[in-house]
């Protein structure tokens, strides 16, 4: 501007004409002042910035715009920026994969941005089977867990990631054990013969049925569920209960950086969440009534004292009062968790590697895990044509296990039941070994078996990936890949001299159990893929070769009878026993995926695989698996265009076969036993057909059907999704009778028939509310049902369990596993209510009245009058996370919940059982005692236990609850402070509060599994954990 005005050049002219130049020079004068002011205003002052992501790193490549005048810029490698702008100029920041962020300039000079993930961008790629797909063309039911919001979390599973994840995908912590995987259950139990557990893929390799304890829950980057036909129809035979593939992290292009995660906790056992028993002095007066009430009812007269055992006579003199439960807890059990991650994405190769170590102590004393896990993921391009990588990772881990910590009879279930009237201690300190009072069953001390028996499980595991991608011609490439995964299991448990057994007390034989189970699972893929767009047509098709070969080796022993505790070892046992095996299974696969899509509205997709199993009969060694399915994306038709709110509508629905192999590697095959005859007058050794071979045994199978919904509104802030699905599953692998003549009970073939049908929803709110604040909240909530249709006739059942402990039915025309025992109507008050009712051989006042099921007039002491008496499935199962950030600090809250079933409380068997054999529950001090004397209803008399402790209904309770399971806050150090670096803090609680009626320790147990859910025998408990960490990168 001052070039324009060149006052040089005006004087020269004014020099002629002084008073027209005077003008000229009073005029310009003017404009340049009004001129240099507006162009002030327009260039305005430099304001700088710096871009973040949620995880406080700087985002490079941040589109950097002034609304008012359009200038722009974009960030550096650091996420830094400079612009020209005045106060009250709006800045707008976008960039890939993150919300649009809007901010106003105030005066200041330096602005620090935090940019929101577009978590629901179409754009998004989704890991599907065998490849990738964008978000937007997936036309099959697919959920993708949101991994970054869950890493504050303390885990030593990766199972732990899908807790609440997604629809139609129910993860229960069946017990607390440290280390132990969490239950994984798509659309509902699918099978009555084979299990009911979801396929794992990781990094493309088909693990099994189990995701192990290989995979540090730190170098996961995504985890993505496939849940009908189409989806899984790809992995043929083991996909019929849903497939979930897992993507480890690897390096991000163009940076460098090392970055280390720490975290540790403290563990315990709410309150709330303990059973409550009598203690010493109460369980004394317990004892005492029973004497006395038996001679008040028996004897119909008033006891002495005397006629009450010396130990029970006088309760308050009680010595000792030992809360066994609480002598066994780990008070503050430590959770650590250490992830070091060196990433360099520069050049053509990238590399990540990560080393791990977890160490979580269990909140049962001497119990715990340890897990030390590296991984290396290298890749990149050879060459303009050749793409290579290599996932190599391996793990040890270590667990100290509670001896038989599951059960009644388990240590855990014996300290609700022990006589706490006895020290863990006798007085020069030794173990007191033998838990035992008058007409009380004896016990091991639970403190000492902790302590002194030996039990660990060593894991070690290698699991690796490699491919090779050719990029033959435009659109079409080839990958070649090979997986091998290597596992060594080993087992020792040592139980000395010392301790003693149920009703047996030290000294025993000590005896020592031993034994090593290796793996080698590996295959091999050949896939080529073509891609191309022709216009307003576009196309993928895929073809694909797969072989999988797994052989497992085990060798076990035993021994007992050993000269001294000190030498735990097989040379020092008197009486030694050995057993090895070995088992494989194979399957061979041709398969492929076709994908059409015109004018991005009409969308087909279909895959067909034909693959054979070792596994299955001679006859039917191969299945094929064939799938399709339809998408109309509806908002890009022209009828649609003025609704400028709707970003997205897809209407899909889908049809598959898939089928389910887990049913065993030998169950078409003719077994022999080992049978000892004579010949000669001397024995000889042989062998004999132990059951018959069947050839024709084929595959499971499930028929699916999906229709869904998925719509996308206001600029991707509000999301949601449907689905309906209808899944029968026919030819399950069942047991059937056989004649007498045959030689044999039975044998296996393909019978029976499940139907699932369901509804699933999401729902997702996320936006940016100012500079400074966003939030974001996501729902999910599913509703199954579950129904035999056949099982070997229109009118057969499959009862499982026992006539003190729990029975499971499932039959025709209901859903699978049904609680299943005696229906309790009340507590008999009086003789004259016996009288009345339907004969109860035995009854007496105090005991339970049962339902006359079959309506004949007697209560028959077997399985004829028993009825269902709860329903162990859900029918309402849900996830719901909220949270967002303000400035730096950040905050995830994660709730789950089930609803509409029941748990049968199998330990209350025991800790019911009124006839004083065991400790009981401190709510028995309301049991019936006489006519007048009613208690609460609840518990039933101490005079007899007849009709009072078979499995009936007064054991069930209600299992619906709500979980808060994770509440998380975070603060990001500013990039004043931190530079070039990024360091963030967290506080995190898990499994913080639990809602429910439900008396136990955990809703979600479910001792048998399988078709007989809904068990609580007892088993590990779940903890709370409190803990504190940090994120640096460098």
């Amino acid at each position: 501007m001052l070039k324009k005005f060149n006052a040089t050049g005006y004087c020269r002219g004014f020099q002629g004409k002084p008073l027209r130049a005077l003008s000229r020079i009073t005029l310009l004068s003017v404009l340049y002042f009004f001129l240099s002011t507006a162009v002030t205003h327009s260039q305005g002052t430099l304001v700088s910035g710096t871009v973040y992501d949620q995880e406080n790193k700087p985002v490079s490549g941040v589109s950097v715009r002034n609304q008012r005048n359009n200038a722009g810029t974009s960030t550096d490698n650091n996420g830094k920026f400079a612009i020209q702008a005045t106060a009250g100029d709006s800045i707008i920041l976008s960039a890939v994969n993150f919300e649009a962020l809007s901010f106003a300039i105030t005066g200041e000079s330096s602005y620090e941005l935090r940019l929101t993930p577009r978590v629901s961008e179409l754009n998004d790629v989704v890991v599907i089977g065998y490849g990738t797909a964008k978000k937007r063309d997936v036309i099959g039911a697919v959920s993708v867990v949101d991994v970054a919001r869950q890493k504050d979390i303390p885990m030593t599973n990766v199972s732990r990631l899908l807790v609440g994840q997604a629809p139609g995908v129910q993860v229960t912590q069946n017990t607390g054990r440290p280390g132990d995987e969490l239950k994984v259950s798509i659309r509902g139990i699918g099978s009555l013969g084979a299990g009911s557990d979801p396929l794992y893929v990781v990094d493309g390799f088909p693990v099994g049925s189990s995701v192990g304890q290989n995979l540090n829950p730190a170098d996961i980057a995504t985890i993505t569920i496939l849940k009908d036909a189409v989806s899984t129809a790809i992995y043929g035979a083991r996909a019929s209960n849903g497939v979930v593939l897992i993507t480890t992290r690897s390096a991000q292009a163009g940076k460098v950086n090392v970055s280390f995660n720490t975290s540790y906790g403290i563990q315990n056992i709410p309150d709330s969440r303990t059973t409550k028993v009598l203690n010493g002095p109460d369980f004394a007066q317990f004892q005492k009534d029973i004497f006395m009430d038996k001679i008040r009812y028996f004897e119909n007269r008033e006891p002495t004292l005397d006629e009450v055992p010396e130990e029970y006579r006088y309760p308050e003199q009680t010595a000792y009062s030992t809360n066994w439960f609480d002598a066994i807890l780990n008070k503050n059990a430590s959770f650590q968790n250490h992830t070091i991650q060196l990433s360099q994405g520069t050049g053509n190769i990238r590399t990540l590697v990560s080393l791990g170590y977890r160490d979580q102590e269990g909140v049962l004393i001497r119990t715990g895990y340890k897990n030390y896990s590296a991984r290396a993921n290298i890749g990149g391009k050879i060459n303009d044509f050749i793409e290579m990588g290599v996932n190599l990772s391996g793990s040890y881990a270590r667990q100290a296990l509670a001896p038989s910590s599951e059960g009644r009879g388990s240590i855990l279930g014996s300290t609700l039941i022990m006589d706490p009237r006895h020290p863990i201690y006798n007085d020069d300190g030794s173990y007191n070994n033998y838990i035992k009072g008058l007409n009380t069953f004896g016990w091991g001390n639970p403190v000492q078996a902790l302590n002194e028996i030996k039990s660990t499980r060593g894991t070690g595991s290698l699991l690796s990936n490699a491919f090779l991608d050719f990029r033959i011609l435009p659109g079409l490439t080839f990958r070649t890949a090979a997986n091998v995964k290597l596992d060594h299991q080993t087992f020792k448990q040592f139980v000395p001299s010392t301790m003693s057994g149920m009703n047996a007390p030290a000294p025993q034989n000590a005896s020592l159990s031993e034994n090593a189970v290796n793996s080698l699972n590996y295959s091999t893929d050949q896939l080529l893929t073509y891609t191309r767009t022709t216009g307003e047509h576009s196309f993928t098709a895929m073809a694909g070769y797969n072989a999988q070969e797994e052989t497992v080796k085990s060798l076990s022993g035993s021994g007992n009878t050993f000269s001294s505790d000190q030498i735990p070892y097989f040379g020092a046992a008197s009486v030694r026993d050995v057993a090895s095996g070995e088992s494989s299974w194979s399957s061979v696969a041709w398969f492929g995926r076709l994908t059409y899509a015109f004018r991005d509205k009409y969308l087909l997709n279909g895959t067909f695989r034909r693959e054979g199993n070792s596994r299955f009969g001679a006859d039917n060694k191969y299945g094929t698996f064939p799938a399709v399915s339809a998408g109309w994306r509806i908002s890009k038709e022209k009828f649609m265009q003025g609704i400028s709110w709707l970003n997205d509508l897809k209407l899909r629905g889908s049809w598959g076969i898939t089928g389910n192999s887990n049913i065993g590697i030998y169950p078409g095959t003719a077994y022999m036993n080992a049978a000892g005859y004579t010949l000669g007058g001397a024995f000889a050794s042989g062998q004999v057909i132990s059951s018959f071979a069947n050839s024709s045994l084929r595959w499971e199978k499930s028929n699916q059907t999906d229709l869904g919904l998925d719509l996308l509104a206001f600029n991707g802030k509000i999301s949601f999704g449907f689905d309906y699905y209808k899944r029968i599953t026919r030819d399950m692998l069942l047991p059937v009778q056989l004649p007498a003549i045959a030689g044999f009970t039975t044998t296996f073939t393909n019978i029976g028939k499940v139907e699932n049908t369901g509804y699933e929803f999401t729902l997702g709110y996320k936006t940016n509310l100012s500079r400074d604040i966003s939030v974001f909240a996501n729902g999910n909530i599913s509703f199954n049902n579950n129904k035999v249709l056949e099982i070997r006739g229109e009118n057969d059942q499959l009862l499982n369990g026992e006539y003190y402990s729990g029975f499971n039915i499932s039959r025709v025309g209901r859903p699978i596993g049904m609680l299943y025992g005696f229906q309790v109507l009340r507590i008999f008050n009086t003789q004259a209510e016996i009288d009345r009712a339907p004969t109860q051989d035995g009854a007496i006042p105090g005991v339970y009245q049962y339902l006359d099921a079959n309506g004949d007039g007697v209560i028959s002491y077997d399985n004829q009058d028993m009825v269902e008496i709860g329903n162990p499935t859900p029918k309402v199962i849900w996830g719901f996370s909220t949270g967002g950030n303000y400035k730096n600090f950040d905050l995830s809250i994660l709730l789950t919940g089930a609803h509409g079933y029941e748990i049968y409380r199998n330990i209350e068997s025991s800790t019911m059982n009124m006839d004083g054999i065991f400790n009981v529950l401190e709510d028995s001090k309301l049991r019936w005692r006489s006519a007048q004397n009613p208690g609460n209803g609840r518990f039933a008399t101490s005079n007899t236990w007849k009709w009072a402790r078979e499995t009936n209904s007064r054991y069930v309770y209600s299992g619906s609850h709500v979980w808060v399971k994770n509440i998380s806050l975070g603060y990001a150090l500013p990039s004043s402070v931190m530079k070039k670096n990024s360091l963030r803090v967290f506080l995190s609680a898990d499994n913080l509060l639990l809602i429910t009626k439900f008396p136990g320790n955990n809703p979600e147990i479910n001792n048998r599994g399988g078709i007989n859910p809904g068990q609580d025998d007892e088993a590990y408990p779940v903890a709370r954990t409190i803990s504190a960490g940090a994120t640096l990168t460098f």
